[in-house]
């Protein structure tokens, strides 16, 4: 009995070690988000909040003019996060997926390969474009 309790402690050691190696693998990749900027002249705002209640993305802070969607809390899947914002007529979205590390946090981008956190980088592109697609941009690859 006493074998199980230090073999589950030390797996759990392990797993938390490996969080926190992917997550300072992503705090110093070299791609930490995916970002375009573009003209559109309708409210995207209006379209984004449309698109986060049929995705499942909740509308997590509102600062100035710029939106952050979240959707998963990093329990059992690592956040997936959109942010749109509005500079000088223009805008913009950025996407990326957020590892936690307890003790440090990285984020990387949808797009590219890789293996870190490549099941809620695949949803959360699926998802995301969608938006790109009703925005007439080119969609995550």
């Amino acid at each position: 009995m006493v074998s199980i309790i230090v073999m589950a402690v030390f797996g759990g050691l392990c797993g938390l070690g490996f969080l926190a190696v992917m997550a300072l693998i992503a705090k110093n990749g070299k791609h930490q988000f995916d970002y375009v900027e573009f003209a559109y002249d309708q409210d995207v705002y209006a379209l984004a909040q449309g698109w986060a209640g049929r995705n499942g993305y909740a509308l997590k802070r509102s600062e100035g003019e710029r939106r952050v969607y979240q959707k998963g809390t990093g329990f059992l899947t690592a956040p997936m996060f959109l942010e749109v914002d509005r500079k000088d007529g223009r805008w913009s979205l950025k996407s990326y997926v957020r590892i936690n590390g307890l003790v440090t946090q990285g984020d990387v981008g949808l797009s590219g390969d890789g293996f870190l956190v490549k099941v809620p980088r695949s949803l959360a592109k699926k998802a995301q474009n969608e938006l790109y697609t009703a925005l007439a941009l080119a969609p995550l690859k």
